[in-house]
C-alpha cells in the first residue's frame, strides 16, 4: 500500500448446496434490528460463499462466526479475483420468531488487518420452504472498502444486490 489509500470491492454472493440454489433476504419493516436486511438460511444446510475482490486482493483469511473457513481461490486476472468457501449451517437451530442473529464474518487481505463485517440472519428449519424462500433472491452483497497504510480496513459502503431488481 505504500504510504497511500487503499481501496477496494468485496463482492460476497451465497448459494444454497448442491445445485446452487438461490438466498432469499428481506427488507425488514422496522427499526427493532441491527441492520435492515435479512438474510435467511435453512438448518441443516451448506451454503457456498463466493468472495471477489477488485482489483485483486491476498485473501489470507476468511472466517464465519468465528470458524476458520477454507478457501479455494477460482479465478485471478489483472482487474479481479474469485475465492469460494463453504459454510454448513448443522449445528444451527431455527431461529424464535422476532429475532435475529449477527453472522459475524472476518477477511484478511494480505497487507491489512482485518475488515469485520456481519449479516443479519435468520435460521429456518429445514422443511420451512415458505417462509425461508419468501422474499428477494440475493445476487450478492457489494463492500467498498478502504484501508490506509495496512491499517484496519473498514467498509465505507455496503449493498445488497437482488436477482431482477435494477440498483
Amino acid at each position: 500500500m505504500g504510504g497511500s489509500d487503499n481501496y477496494f470491492r468485496v463482492t460476497i454472493s451465497l448459494k444454497k448446496e448442491p445445485n446452487t440454489g438461490p438466498v432469499y433476504c428481506k427488507m425488514e419493516k422496522t427499526n427493532k434490528y441491527r441492520q435492515q436486511k435479512t438474510v435467511k438460511l435453512f438448518c441443516d444446510a451448506m451454503y457456498r460463499f463466493d468472495v471477489s475482490f477488485k482489483p485483486p486482493q491476498q485473501l489470507e483469511l476468511f472466517s464465519i462466526d468465528g470458524e476458520l473457513i477454507e478457501v479455494t481461490e477460482q479465478f485471478r486476472d489483472g482487474t479481479a479475483c474469485a475465492y469460494s468457501a463453504y459454510y454448513s449451517t448443522n449445528n444451527a437451530n431455527p431461529s424464535p420468531r422476532g429475532q435475529r442473529i449477527e453472522l459475524p464474518m472476518t477477511i484478511r487481505v494480505f497487507g491489512s488487518e482485518d475488515l469485520k463485517s456481519s449479516l443479519q440472519i435468520k435460521y429456518y428449519r429445514s422443511d420451512d420452504h415458505k417462509h425461508c424462500e419468501y422474499g428477494s433472491k440475493l445476487h450478492c452483497i457489494e463492500l467498498d472498502c478502504s484501508s490506509l497504510d495496512g491499517n484496519l480496513a473498514t467498509v465505507d459502503k455496503e449493498t445488497y444486490k437482488k436477482i431482477g431488481v435494477d440498483p
